[in-house]
């Protein structure tokens, strides 16, 4: 009873901790995608808003280069030529306004010169875009329009006409334009966003409440500020009062919590704020409870049925293990007796082709005995420079003996297989220094083409394939006459073919399908048979192959297909 009880009561505490760590995986993951959504589109709107006020502030540069606007201020003209290509440009532009003003302030041209509120002969010498214009600023503006009292951005730019004579061209656009456009953006029915100058008071905003509102309280410097440049026309500026939650990028808003993405107009103080609301938990987190709960109750009923079974599968799956180690076992073996059966085949060439290596050996040995004696009757006559010729002859024949015995060292012994790129031709090279001898003992010519390529193989178990198959072509020219061997490679952009390929009788029809196979063999007097056997194993194992035919020509021929560089898995 007290089991069934412990098990009930670890079972309810995974299953509170499941739905707790659902209920936190699934805040923080619908907390980052909120994130990420309004960090993009606040991206998008900055871009957008950006590339309005560019393309303002360059309507407005081409418009202080026009040589119509420079007439205008130079000669006064009265035919309205001016006004109506204000007013072009303002209905291609979009803008509200173009307007022209002097060097006093007073409008001399005007887009809406036509109109009954036309702003022609009006002076707006007090604005901030007016002096700083003045003073050679590309201006970018807000205020709101001394008229209309309607919010607007104000874009201007000093007209330069004459020697010292300068005036300002002015492009108004209104707020609602941007907040109208927004609209057509992808952010978020729910979503909000704001410009704030640097006071910190919202000039843009598609939440109506919000514009012409500080986030924060004025200060009282701030206020006498705004107050003298007229910006906002006397209009008090009352603060929103949003709470700010401290590193977090969250704020409280009409008793509501948002996330606020914050960037900086580029070209411009302004800060572009997006507001994000944060989705209330019982709007998302209850399907997704409801579901976790579902699967965890799943889970306890599998876990609860796989424990009855589990005391039947323990057998089973030590069996398995201990199967598995006696297959690993096996393995182990037959990998040692293979590793026997190459060492083997190695020693059993090397016995072959010994007597040969002895003929290799002693010839130089005796050159070497004569030359040193010949070197005694030269010192004992004061003739160094002939002594020292024989001394450098005996060193080549030091050389050439070490080479050998170096080979054939390498050959025999036991080595990690290696892969790597190496020389075909070398490989060949350090073959023919072990079955050298015994072709020069049976005065077999070699021939060599095209091994000027790398391929992909370990070089010690590669030089063992070249041995067997160049000692195998040897001894099946026994009772030619004219002995030769040809070994000839071409390459594509991947693979290398060698051919090996001599003029014995060849192979008798009967044995091309078994010549590979272990233990056959033609060698009554030598030989266990598993060369072959062994060297396409050997091939094989680099992903290669190894083939017999008889050549068209006569005799036999070895075909071996390597890659040149390690092959794609």
């Amino acid at each position: 009873m007290s089991r069934q009880l412990i098990k009930f009561a670890t079972y309810l505490v995974l299953f509170v901790l499941g739905l707790g760590l659902t209920h936190t995986l699934t805040q923080e993951q619908l907390l980052e995608q909120n994130q990420e959504r309004t960090a993009r589109h606040a991206t998008a709107l900055n871009d957008y808003i950006h590339s309005e006020f560019t393309r303002f502030s360059t309507i407005v540069s081409f418009l202080s280069s026009s040589a119509l606007v420079h007439q205008a201020l130079q000669y006064d003209q009265q035919d309205n030529a001016v006004d109506r290509y204000l007013s072009d440009v303002q209905r291609a532009s979009g803008a509200s306004d173009v307007y022209l003003l002097n060097a006093q302030g007073t409008v001399v041209a005007s887009s809406n010169w036509h109109l009954p509120h036309s702003y022609k002969g009006n002076n707006f010498a007090f604005r901030p875009y007016f002096a700083r214009a003045m003073a050679g600023e590309t201006v970018t503006d807000f205020a709101l329009g001394q008229r209309s009292m309607r919010r607007g951005f104000y874009f201007s730019k000093a007209v330069d006409f004459a020697e010292n004579g300068r005036g300002v061209i002015v492009l108004k656009v209104n707020a609602s334009k941007f907040e109208t456009d927004k609209a057509r953006l992808d952010t978020g029915e729910e979503s909000h966003f704001v410009l704030l100058d640097a006071n910190d008071v919202v000039l843009l905003s598609d939440h109506p409440d919000w514009q012409l509102h500080a986030t924060k309280a004025l200060s009282g410097e701030a206020q006498e500020q705004l107050a003298q440049s007229q910006q906002f026309l006397g209009q008090t500026i009352n603060p929103l009062g949003w709470h700010w939650l401290a590193n977090d990028g969250q704020i409280i808003a009409e008793q509501r919590r948002y996330l606020v993405s914050a960037s900086t107009l580029e070209g411009t103080s302004y800060r572009l704020l997006m507001l994000s609301p944060i989705v209330p938990f019982n709007e998302v987190h209850a399907a997704r409870l409801g579901l976790a709960m579902l699967l965890l109750l799943l889970v306890i009923a599998l876990v609860e049925y796989l424990s009855v079974k589990v005391a039947g599968y323990r057998q089973l799956l030590f069996s398995q293990r201990t199967l598995e180690e006696q297959v690993q076992e096996r393995t182990r073996e037959l990998e040692q007796a293979q590793d026997a059966l190459i060492r083997a085949t190695k020693l059993a060439t090397i016995g072959q082709l010994s007597a040969s290596v002895n003929h290799e050996i002693n010839q130089p040995l005796s050159a070497m005995s004569a030359y040193v004696a010949a070197c005694k009757r030269l010192l004992m006559r004061s003739e160094p420079e002939k002594a020292m010729e024989n001394l450098q002859l005996i060193e080549q024949l030091i050389r050439r003996v070490h080479a050998i015995a170096g080979q054939l060292k390498s050959f025999s012994q036991k080595r990690p297989v290696k892969m790597q790129s190496i020389s075909l031709q070398q490989s060949v090279q350090n073959a023919l220094l072990v079955v050298g001898p015994e072709l020069n003992k049976h005065h077999v010519s070699v021939h060599e083409s095209g091994l000027e390529v790398s391929v992909w193989v370990d070089p010690y178990q590669f030089e063992q394939v070249l041995v067997n198959l160049l000692s195998n072509a040897c001894h099946a020219m026994e009772h030619c006459q004219n002995k030769w061997l040809r070994l000839e490679a071409s390459s594509n952009e991947s693979k290398v073919y060698l051919s090996i390929i001599d003029n014995g009788p060849g192979i008798d029809q009967h044995a091309l399908s078994t010549i590979f196979e272990p233990f056959y063999t033609t060698k009554s007097e030598h030989g266990l048979g598993l060369g072959l056997s062994i060297s396409k194993q050997i091939i094989e194992s680099f992903q290669g192959n190894l083939s017999a035919h008889n050549h068209r020509d006569g005799g036999a021929e070895f075909l071996l297909s390597l890659h040149q560089q390690e092959p794609q898995s």
